[in-house]
């Protein structure tokens, strides 16, 4: 019986071999038609990220990082506390970035109550910051963003929230980050916003790593 199973195991085995080796100009072809570069995942690394498309880039043992690989611009924008803050800032850190808004009534009080609860999970945080940007900087001043802080109870010294130029904003979410950001009618004549939902990660040398899905943070958590 065992024989005859080791056998099989050996025809299956065989098979998709022959299978793969046959099949495999029709298997590339079944690639996403608007990925421009494929770059195999790497278990343990998070990838970056490259060109217009933003396509995955696990780095190659002992190769040097491509240069069209997305990096953060520079951009000045505010903080809470009213100090400039530009890409500098984001050097030698490892940083989390999350887009929202003060009154936003949908997905920023969830992110922003999982980031509460994630945060501290991470026990070493000497190298680590988080910048919200806020998407709505025409209302979002200094001084909203400070009752935000206030509102949710956030003291942490390396959570920053941002403020600034519309569209050094919006140029940096739209054509930096990937991240959609659309302004619609909401209640009472109110302007309301669709942005992104996901948290995005940026290394010390101020690449794009890697983007987070708020569902992630929510699992995280617990």
């Amino acid at each position: 019986m065992n024989l005859i199973y080791k056998l099989f195991i050996k025809l299956i085995y065989s098979f998709f071999i022959i299978f793969f080796v046959v099949f495999c100009e029709d298997i590339k072809e079944k690639y996403h038609p608007e990925l421009t570069y494929f770059s195999f995942p790497k278990e343990g690394i998070l990838p970056y990220f490259k060109g217009e498309v933003m396509d995955p880039y696990w780095q190659e043992a002992d190769k040097k990082l491509p240069d069209d690989l997305r990096k953060v611009p520079e951009f000045t924008l505010l903080t809470h506390e009213n100090l400039a803050f530009n890409n500098q800032n984001l050097r030698d850190k490892y940083t989390l970035v999350v887009f929202f808004y003060a009154k936003c009534k949908g997905i920023c009080p969830m992110i922003t109550r999982n980031m509460l609860n994630f945060i501290p999970k991470i026990k070493d945080q000497t190298d680590l910051q988080i910048v919200s940007i806020t998407v709505n900087p025409e209302t979002d001043s200094v001084e909203v963003l400070k009752k935000f802080r206030n509102q949710y109870k956030i003291v942490q010294n390396n959570w920053v929230f941002l403020t600034g130029s519309k569209k050094t904003i919006y140029d940096l979410a739209r054509n930096q980050f990937g991240a959609d950001i659309k302004l619609i009618s909401g209640k009472d004549n109110l302007n309301d916003f669709v942005h992104t939902e996901n948290v995005y990660l940026i290394d010390k040398k101020i690449i794009y790593e890697e983007y987070i899905e708020p569902k992630v943070l929510e699992i995280w958590k617990d």
